[in-house]
């Protein structure tokens, strides 16, 4: 097969169903709700690596990072946090905590432990999951069709889409537009992390800094 009608195939199979798999889950809740983010994230990990070891032919990579590159990814990770931070102190007090708290409710995450859990889960897997997907799969499919520095826009609008539709959930518009302004800069900030180094691990070290910070708000909106 063509390079570029595999990397569109490989994309299609990618971005859209982790996207369309999210909006189910985030819209029923409950065990509805849980099983399809579960065969969501199954997908995740499982398409990319056969995609790679049956369809391309090549082995599983460590993405092994160059010297530099985790220092690069804390930098962006602390700039990252700081705005968001602030970005909260703003508009805080326009935000509705109880709808917050009522999207959640189903997902049991109003329970300290589970939302601990949950913060547990968030860092030290779904950021790897994301960043094995978005910075390197899906961005090296886009790379293929058009280069390195558009790859970095394209890869960034598609983590920006799978993650909009929960914060259509929970915020009014204004909040929601903010939010994926702040996504799609973080996806830019880490897609340029990959393209720079070639390796998930600085993107994914900023990426756990930033969702510390993203749980420890959200623990003061729901625990406060």
């Amino acid at each position: 097969m063509e390079e570029k009608a595999e990397a569109g195939l490989a994309l299609i199979f990618t971005a859209p169903i982790a996207t369309v798999a999210l909006i189910i889950a985030t819209t029923f809740g409950g065990i509805i709700g849980s099983a399809v983010w579960i065969f969501g994230k199954v997908w995740q990990i499982g398409f990319p690596t056969i995609w790679r070891v049956k369809i391309e032919q090549k082995e599983i990579s460590k993405s092994p990072c160059p010297e530099g590159g985790i220092k690069e990814g804390i930098i962006h990770g602390v700039a990252i946090s700081i705005v968001m931070f602030i970005a909260w102190v703003l508009a805080h007090d326009s935000l509705d905590n109880s709808e917050i708290r009522g999207f959640v409710e189903p997902f049991g995450l109003l329970n300290p432990w589970l939302y601990f859990a949950a913060f547990v889960y968030w860092v030290t897997f779904n950021s790897l999951l994301e960043e094995y997907l978005f910075r390197w799969f899906i961005f090296e499919k886009f790379e293929t069709f058009v280069g390195g520095k558009w790859a970095v826009i394209l890869a960034s609008l598609a983590f920006t889409s799978h993650h909009i539709f929960g914060t259509a959930e929970m915020f009014p518009w204004w909040a929601i537009i903010l939010a994926s302004i702040g996504v799609f800069s973080g996806g830019v900030m880490w897609s340029w992390l990959y393209l720079r180094h070639r390796s998930i691990w600085p993107s994914y070290v900023s990426h756990v800094i930033v969702d510390i910070t993203m749980f420890a708000i959200g623990a003061y909106i729901l625990f406060a």
